[in-house]
C-alpha cells in the first residue's frame, strides 16, 4: 500500500553500527538499499540476512568507515525514493505518449 509505514526495530545501535529489523519487507526493498549504501564510501558493510522468507522480517546490518550507520541508511533510502519518483515520472510520461 502507497505510504504505508513499516515498523522498524532497532536491535543493535551504535555511533558507528546499526542492525535493524524492518517488518514486512523483503529482497524487492533491501537488495537496492544495500547497493545504494555501498556507494557511499564511508560504509564499510552493508549487507542483509532473512532467515526464513515466510516467517521472519529482514535485518539490515551496516557498519560505517566514517560516519553515522543511520544517517547513511536514511540518506540512501531518501536517494532511492527519488529515483524511484523520477522512474514512475518518466513512465507516466513516456506511456502517455
Amino acid at each position: 500500500m502507497e505510504g504505508e509505514v513499516k515498523g522498524l526495530r532497532i536491535l543493535e545501535m551504535s555511533e558507528r553500527e546499526l542492525r535493524v529489523e524492518i517488518e514486512g519487507e523483503d529482497h524487492t526493498l533491501l537488495a537496492p538499499l544495500v547497493s545504494k549504501l555501498l556507494e557511499n564510501e564511508d560504509v564499510d558493510i552493508a549487507t542483509y540476512d532473512i532467515k526464513h522468507m515466510l516467517m521472519s522480517n529482514p535485518v539490515l546490518r551496516v557498519k560505517m568507515r566514517r560516519g553515522d550507520a543511520l544517517e547513511a541508511v536514511i540518506s540512501a533510502a531518501t536517494a532511492l525514493a527519488v529515483e524511484y519518483d523520477e522512474f514512475g515520472e518518466r513512465y507516466r510520461r513516456a506511456a502517455i505518449v
